[in-house]
């Protein structure tokens, strides 16, 4: 069964997807011709308060030419009057000029050098003139200041004007963009759910063919699809149940001549398993006789050296032979072990730890005289642990067997025995090579030495023990000495 993954999108997400960017388009597109219209109306009013302002500049300034020939005449004319009486014939004569006057929002005014308001015509009001264009020239003649004036209120009324005009504006673009959206949004969604019934009808015809094409093989009819997409799509899966279905066929052709092969080849399976079995059996056989026939010769060989060294000194050659005895004995041991240990349940008792080990380092004495080493030991006595009598054995019969074996001649071996809190720690240490790699010392059939012969076991044997019975392993080697140390649970 195909997994539904969760980035999955079904068509009508998709083109409500789209029709939602569309929109967001729109509004987007509309934002931004109305800041254009915005910025562009801005511009404009700027370019008008600025040609107004010129003008009105320009005029101020006509107007104060004029008031200055007017005072130049007035004073020419009138030179034997006093000032007062000049004064008066100009306030008549600008009277006159402003009252004839076009431009309603000029004002004319004359002050005398002290600051004192000589005459100001009453045309505009005094109110709110600090936005007023006004420029200035004295008379010194009269010791008069002739001024000219222009409000700048109209202006105010004009840009009213234009921002009404520009909201109106505004205002109806956005209604017709609104409308234009609302309009494009149905027809796309009359067009989507058109476009969406047709997919889905030919989405489930198809889904129905491959479930029908699963079983019967029949070909989906490319005549009932519409869409150009899916007639490919269509094709394609037609070309593909050709295939499927011809390699069904083959496969059953396959599977029926496999299946006189299969048989066949289980009844040799089984011949060659019960072949393997009987082989296994004999072997097994072998090995058992075989370790019990070495043990007689071993146990006789052993007996007799004994015999001979009760009656007379201790022979060299024979001491030889007694320690390549007592090698041979423990490998069999070994044997022995791996032959039993799945046969037999090794039943645990309370053993006198320091006594059994005193017991093997006095039986492989003679093993490491004859190898010209001495065993040193430090027991400590009465430790007791609950304990396998035989796994025990070949713990220690191992340890000092592989000490003696890979130790230097004329060097002291050491065998303790001692209690750690709640342990017994088992330790036998050597002078010999380091040991190369550590970590593959207990596998099966490792050897350092190729040369030093064995079979790889007592090792492999002891780590089983050890594991079973919760006894921790420690190896420590460096180009002094090596230590095996082993920790048993007291008691």
């Amino acid at each position: 069964m195909l997994l539904k993954k969760k980035d999955n999108k079904s068509i009508n997400q998709i083109n409500f997807m789209a029709i939602l960017f569309a929109g967001l388009f729109a509004f987007i597109s509309a934002c931004l011709v109305i800041v254009n219209e915005y910025l562009e109306f801005q511009k404009e009013i700027k370019v008008i308060e600025e040609s107004y302002i010129q003008a009105q500049k320009k005029s101020a300034s006509d107007q104060l030419n004029l008031l200055l020939n007017i005072t130049e005449y007035r004073f020419q004319q009138s030179q034997s009057l006093p000032k007062e009486a000049i004064y008066q014939k100009l306030k008549e004569d600008i009277s006159a000029l402003i009252k004839h006057g076009d431009e309603a929002q000029n004002y004319l005014f004359l002050e005398l050098v002290s600051g004192e308001i000589l005459y100001r015509s009453s045309a505009l009001s005094l109110e709110n003139t600090s936005k007023d264009i006004v420029v200035t020239q004295t008379y010194e003649p009269l010791g008069l200041i002739l001024g000219s004036g222009v409000s700048t209120r109209s202006i105010e009324d004009v840009l009213a004007q234009k921002k009404k005009a520009y909201q109106d504006k505004i205002i109806s673009f956005v209604l017709k963009i609104y409308m234009l959206t609302l309009f494009l949004y149905m027809i796309s969604t009359i067009e989507y759910r058109y476009v969406s019934d047709i997919m889905k009808r030919e989405i489930r015809f198809i889904v129905y063919s491959f479930k029908k094409a699963s079983s019967s093989y029949e070909f989906i009819d490319m005549e009932k699809i519409k869409f150009t997409e899916f007639q490919e799509i269509v094709t394609h899966a037609n070309v593909m149940i050709e295939e499927i279905k011809n390699k069904n066929s083959a496969l059953v052709d396959l599977n029926s001549n496999l299946e006189g092969i299969v048989e066949q080849k289980t009844v040799e399976l089984k011949r060659s398993i019960e072949f393997t079995q009987e082989l296994l059996e004999k072997q097994d056989q072998f090995v058992k006789n075989a370790i019990h026939e070495i043990n007689t010769p071993l146990s006789i060989i052993l007996m007799n050296i004994d015999l001979y060294n009760l009656k007379f000194e201790k022979n060299p050659y024979l001491l030889k032979i007694e320690a390549a005895v007592k090698v041979l004995d423990n490998i069999y041991e070994d044997l022995a072990y791996v032959v039993k240990k799945d046969r037999v349940v090794y039943e645990k008792a309370m053993i006198d730890f320091s006594k059994f080990l005193t017991e093997r380092v006095d039986y492989f004495e003679d093993v490491a005289e004859g190898n010209k080493l001495h065993i040193s030991t430090d027991i400590v006595s009465d430790l007791f642990i609950f304990f396998n009598e035989t796994e025990l054995q070949r713990i220690c019969d191992n340890n000092l067997s592989n000490a003696i074996k890979y130790s230097y001649e004329k060097h002291p071996l050491h065998v303790k025995l001692f209690e750690d809190k709640n342990e017994v720690v088992f330790e036998v240490e050597n002078c010999g090579e380091m040991i190369k790699a550590p970590d593959q010392l207990f596998n099966r059939y490792y050897r350092e030495d190729e040369a030093r012969g064995g079979f790889g076991l007592g090792l492999n044997i002891v780590k089983e023990i050890c594991e079973t019975n919760g006894v921790s392993i420690e190896v420590l080697s460096d180009e002094l000495k090596t230590l095996f140390r082993y920790r048993f649970v007291k008691g």
